[in-house]
């Protein structure tokens, strides 16, 4: 299903982007609108060269609640122009603004023109007019179910979700989140890229009053029908109550059951903008291509068509001060596989911009964040793991995770939301959190189970400008000594 195509409206041009009532203005920029902002802009670029336009149109509606009660509830609608003014290779970094009135693109033109003059020239910019422009996939990443969860449903969601830890006696702190982007790429050479997509945010906290315990549960889709608020709900409070008066386990390496949402916490830095995919140099893998580098059950992808790890299929923010603007033309994400049964494949750069039936292209996929872990065999669910382990942990996610060597991949950082004390094959007793120290290859070297993948909470970090989804699936592991190295006396 495509976003729905919205009129453009009337150019104002005391400041004002659309002439039509507030009640029908659309909620994001269609392709249309897009291609009107870019045309306005190069018709008042001065000083030949070319001009690359990078547009973001959000809208976003959330609620939000603490101590059972709805705290926010809003929406917030903005669009962001990128401005790039290539005169002769001379060429500005960015200029950006979120005005799409006449007056702001001349100004916006300007600027960008002034800058690119500050930068030597390179005749032989023009390169980037005579490659063919590679088609970039068409993922759907779509929904009308989220699209239309308006501000009573969403208000009526969170009294629902809020109502079971209530009658607990729990306190329930959490969010729903709706969005709808449009993301498009336009140059005056005629080349367009637009790409509509939703995205859809649960996550809920469930605390003792007293301090004593707390659980926790959330996940992110593109389709709000695929989110099970309640028994997201249902696990955070059961979490909470079983993680109540929790004792001190004495740090060291334990055979530790993570869950889903825990590995993604830990292994995702693998996966992260200058981490091991990305930099040869500093990289474990250095040399590595065609050896076993993991456990040999798993296979890292990723794939902007997959129909439940759907992302956009490129990438605005790749190389925008590369002198000749060929970035454009590379920015497409490929299907890759990192990891094959433990043996490593490729880098993410690999062969990118070589030549491909001879047209200019990528080969391989820059990392967007997003990934797939997928097992061999058969998996094995987390109950079957705890009745098979005679001691060990059970870990529900981690948090403040931070790199402390890039070469060996040595992570910090401690659990939250409900850690357990497993013995004789049960559950005996919650654990106090801790901090762990370990190597994401270490652990991956020495799995002993692995379950079924599922989708986990992985939304890019709200700090940034433009929201690109990086959705994650990834299985439940046990890891053989998994080291834990001081209490933590957070809950």
């Amino acid at each position: 299903m495509k976003a729905p195509v919205y009129p453009s409206g009337q150019i104002d041009m005391s400041g004002g982007r659309y002439d039509s009532s507030p009640a029908e203005q659309p909620r994001f920029l269609s392709q249309a609108d897009c291609q009107d902002i870019a045309q306005r802009l190069a018709r008042v670029a001065q000083g030949g060269g070319y001009t690359v336009t990078t547009i973001y149109s959000t809208w976003t509606g959330n609620v939000r609640w603490a101590r059972n009660q709805i705290s926010t509830s809003g929406e917030v609608r903005n669009d962001y122009v990128k401005v790039i003014r290539n005169l002769n290779g001379a060429l500005n970094n960015w200029v950006l603004i979120n005005d799409t009135s006449d007056a702001a693109l001349v100004a916006v033109a300007r600027r960008a023109e002034r800058l690119a003059r500050l930068e030597p020239e390179r005749p032989q910019s023009d390169l980037i007019g005579r490659l063919a422009n590679e088609p970039a996939p068409e993922p759907k990443l779509f929904f009308e179910a989220t699209y239309n969860l308006d501000a009573e449903q969403r208000a009526e969601a969170a009294v629902a979700l809020v109502g079971a830890a209530a009658q607990a006696g729990m306190l329930s702190a959490g969010y729903i989140e709706v969005s709808a982007q449009a993301l498009a790429l336009i140059d005056t050479f005629g080349h367009t890229r637009y790409c509509p997509y939703t995205t859809a945010r649960f996550g809920v906290t469930v605390r003792d009053p007293k301090g004593i315990g707390s659980g926790w549960a959330g996940v992110d889709w593109p389709d709000w029908s695929r989110i099970d608020g309640p028994k997201l709900a249902a696990l955070a409070l059961d979490k909470c109550l079983k993680s109540r008066n929790p004792v001190a386990v004495e740090p060291g390496r334990y055979t530790t059951i993570l869950e889903p949402q825990a590995v993604c916490d830990f292994v995702k830095g693998l996966m992260e903008w200058g981490g091991t995919f990305h930099n040869e140099d500093d990289s474990p893998f250095k040399g590595m291509a065609g050896k076993q580098v993991i456990d040999p059950r798993i296979t890292i992808t990723a794939d902007p068509l997959d129909p439940d790890l759907g992302f956009p299929p490129f990438n605005p923010l790749l190389g925008t001060n590369v002198p000749f603007g060929d970035w454009f033309w590379y920015d497409v994400y490929h299907p890759v596989t990192w990891i094959k049964d433990g043996v490593f494949q490729q880098y993410a750069w690999g062969d990118r911009g070589q030549t491909v039936d001879g047209q200019y292209k990528s080969t391989t996929l820059e990392s967007s964040g997003a990934f797939r872990m997928s097992v061999g065999g058969p998996p094995t669910p987390v109950d079957e793991m705890i009745a098979a382990t005679k001691r060990g942990l059970l870990v529900t996610r981690f948090d403040r995770v931070k790199q402390l060597a890039l070469r060996s991949q040595l992570y910090r950082g401690y659990t939250r939301d409900g850690l357990w004390l497993i013995e004789d094959g049960k559950l005996a007793k919650a654990a106090k959190n801790m901090a762990f120290t370990e190597s994401i290859l270490f652990a991956l070297n020495n799995i002993e189970q692995v379950g079924p993948p599922q989708r986990v909470f992985h939304p890019k970090n709200d700090s940034a400008l433009i929201f690109l989804p990086e959705p994650v699936i990834v299985p439940p592991l046990k890891i053989r000594d998994f080291s834990f190295t001081a209490l933590s006396n957070a809950i």
